[in-house]
């Protein structure tokens, strides 16, 4: 009786404990380096793609520059809130005119700090015509951006009317 386990149980023994030892090795010492490894890879390629781009972006620096001095040297920035608010209620007229949309009533409203304007708008015109006069002031060189719309259906005609508020922050000389 001093041979219980046959030649072949003993390998099959021998076999499950190798396989049972190496998961629990794999699991406690080789799979958190692994994962380690791929994080730290996952990053090192995130900064390599970036350095490329900000090294092309180096590489273009004078011709962004360039064209950046010939834009803002056509670019006239007004010296106060009041030549600001002006410009900016010129040009909401002008974007207006060329969406085919009529204001009926424009008012800039009091802001206790100096850091934007707001103007309220009461217009009327085409459901067209508010999305192109929507794109162009987002699209506007003045920073302008749509604060709150409110369309209303007038009884009896095709025309809405809509009350927008625009806000533009000041930027002096």
């Amino acid at each position: 009786m001093h041979n219980v386990l046959k030649k072949r149980e003993k390998v099959i023994l021998c076999l499950t404990i190798g396989v049972i030892f190496f998961s629990i090795a794999f699991n406690l010492l080789i799979a958190p380096v692994l994962g380690k490894y791929d994080a730290i890879n996952k990053e090192v390629n995130l900064s390599k793609t970036r350095l490329k781009r900000y090294l092309k972006l180096l590489s273009q620096k004078n011709e962004i520059q360039n064209k950046y001095n010939k834009f803002s040297s056509n670019l006239t920035l007004p010296t106060d809130t009041k030549d600001t608010l002006v410009v900016a209620m010129a040009t909401l007229e002008n974007l207006a005119k060329g969406a085919s949309v009529r204001i009926i009533d424009i008012r800039p409203q009091a802001v206790p700090k100096d850091d934007k304007i707001i103007i309220e708008l009461r217009m009327e015109g085409s459901i067209e015509g508010y999305s192109k006069f929507i794109y162009d002031v987002e699209a506007s060189l003045l920073l302008l951006k749509v604060k709150r719309l409110q369309l209303t259906a007038k009884p009896n005609m095709t025309a809405l009317e809509g009350v927008f508020t625009i806000v533009q922050p000041v930027v002096l000389k």
